[in-house]
């Protein structure tokens, strides 16, 4: 009874080193390929992030563009009228000035 025992201990322990062994093996294999899927997925959500900040810095700046755009012709605006209506004054003044005379 006791060798019995003693080799079916030994077939159990040679089973359970094989299976821990494949086991091991498996992990191995899985987790290297697992990390090789992540390293190309995290590879292309950070050209997607690069592209979407490129994107984000252009339509700021876009909207910085327009905005001083708009801001100088308003000046441009303004600056004109100053010039066109100080003008129109001074002719006037030079022209009722003449009729005076």
């Amino acid at each position: 009874m006791a060798v019995t025992s003693a080799v079916s201990d030994l077939v159990k322990s040679v089973a359970e080193l094989f299976s821990s062994l494949v086991g091991a093996v498996y992990t191995i294999v899985h987790t290297f390929f697992a990390g090789i899927l992540h390293l190309f997925s995290g590879f292309f959500a950070f050209i997607g992030d690069i592209f979407a900040g490129v994107l984000d810095l252009v339509g700021g700046l876009g909207k910085f563009i327009t905005g001083n755009i708009v801001i100088l012709g308003i000046l441009a605006i303004g600056v004109y009228g100053y010039f066109h209506f100080t003008q129109q004054g001074q002719l006037q003044g030079r022209q009722s000035a003449k009729k005076i005379n």
